[in-house]
């Protein structure tokens, strides 16, 4: 088991593949088909950011968010996060389910994994692992009086 010491040289870089465990990215979807369940992007026009205010806020440009329900005249959202045009911070929601007009929309995107950063992550994250080990059992190995390069003992 892990303690002290061992503990906090582990904790950070596993915590860090954790956190870039996945990339991800948005491409165009373009076509009224949506997989439910999935994650997509909507770009609001500037009509559709009026039309939406009451239920997003104002001057909100795009939202994200699981598609629940499709219909030909809107979509049920599990909304994510939305982002006003004037401002770039990102407004986090808790997955409250909201009916988009799909007229509202000008373009959607789809999330999808995005394997070579994916992987870039992982291998930059072991990397990253592995040399904090070695570095800590280096340390460790001179802290703990292991013979440290000096004269060689006079054999007997």
């Amino acid at each position: 088991m892990l303690r002290g010491n061992a503990l906090r040289f582990t904790a950070a870089p596993l915590s860090m593949v954790l956190l870039l465990g996945a990339c991800y990215r948005y491409v165009p979807a373009p076509g009224g088909d949506f997989d439910l369940g999935a994650v997509y992007r909507g770009h609001l026009t500037p009509d559709g950011t009026e039309r939406v205010a009451p239920r997003l806020g104002s001057d909100v440009g795009l939202f994200d968010g699981r598609v629940v329900t499709a219909t030909d005249t809107s979509l049920l959202v599990a909304m994510n996060a939305t982002m006003k045009r004037s401002d770039p911070r990102r407004t986090l929601w808790s997955g409250e389910q909201l009916s988009i007009p799909r007229s509202a929309v000008l373009t959607f995107e789809r999330r999808e994994l995005d394997r070579r950063k994916t992987v870039g992550a992982l291998l930059l994250s072991a990397a990253g692992i592995l040399a904090t080990g070695a570095l800590w059992l280096s340390i460790k190995g001179r802290v703990s009086g292991s013979p440290g390069g000096g004269p060689d003992p006079i054999p007997y």
